[in-house]
């Protein structure tokens, strides 16, 4: 696909083919093949939204770039979404960003529109192809919630962002309401550390939100005997969460812990 200049700056169209290589028909970068517990139900909110913006909020190094990326291979490569309706733009480095102007984000929508997806968005959801507009670290724009509002007000899109700062995601928060469903990512769960460490299924007693059955006694005795069935995968999960905390990095296979405690006070700077 040619570089078309028009609207940006080559520097700023050549990193967005390269933070999207689907639209060339290249493959994006590797990556790993186990999904935190948000993937599912992020997935079906971008396929059924209830809000056409969802924030996935969390610390570093908790896998929300990764998240971010199995979603947009799930959409490409397993639900069929045409590439030319996917946009990523990763927003940790602004140099590049800067040239696009001063709101960057209708600006880069506005080329997307214009010279990748080559038609009217809003016409285009109507014909059922939405578009999905995936912004990673977006809080690193000081007005990022200001051109999110307007372009969801004013574009069919479903918009994905990933955010580390609580406080610079707070401060938008309001700008955005009823338009916004936040979904809060941690350290990984026993039942995440038992998957990935191959120590067995810890599925959980109940998957889905409520508390209705709790007034039940046959509630309280149904859940012990379930811990009592999954004790033993339980409690090596917990030994290995204990021994190196629940950062996905820390249980990687075949690599010192040494090493690895190294690497996650590196990425704490």
């Amino acid at each position: 696909m040619a570089l078309d200049l028009r609207d940006l700056p080559r520097a700023a169209v050549e990193e967005l083919h390269r933070q999207n290589p689907w639209w060339r028909g290249s493959s994006a970068r590797p990556i790993p093949p186990f999904r935190r517990w948000p993937f599912a139900k992020l997935k079906e909110r971008l396929l059924q939204p209830i809000a056409p913006v969802l924030v996935l909020r969390g610390p570093r190094q908790v896998g929300k770039t990764t998240l971010l990326e199995q979603l947009i291979s799930a959409l490409l490569n397993e639900v069929g979404i045409p590439p030319i309706r996917v946009l990523r733009v990763q927003f940790d480095e602004l140099e590049w960003l800067a040239r696009a102007g001063p709101d960057p984000i209708i600006t880069i929508v506005s080329w997307f529109e214009s010279y990748i997806s080559r038609g009217d968005l809003n016409a285009s959801a109507d014909r059922g192809e939405p578009a999905f507009v995936f912004l990673d670290e977006v809080q690193n724009l000081d007005n990022w919630h200001i051109q999110i509002k307007a372009l969801v007000d004013h574009t069919a899109v479903q918009v994905l962002v990933t955010a580390s700062s609580a406080l610079r995601i707070a401060r938008g928060r309001g700008s955005l309401a009823g338009r916004i469903q936040m979904v809060e990512i941690g350290p990984m769960r026993l039942a995440e550390i038992a998957t990935l460490r191959e120590l067995g299924a810890l599925p959980p007693f109940q998957p889905g939100n409520g508390y209705a059955a709790w007034r039940s006694v046959d509630f309280w005795r149904e859940l012990v005997a379930h811990g009592a069935r999954h004790r033993a995968t339980r409690d090596a999960a917990f030994a290995l969460f204990a021994e190196r905390g629940g950062y996905p990095l820390a249980h990687r296979p075949g690599v010192g812990w040494e090493e690895i405690a190294d690497q996650l006070v590196e990425t704490r700077h």
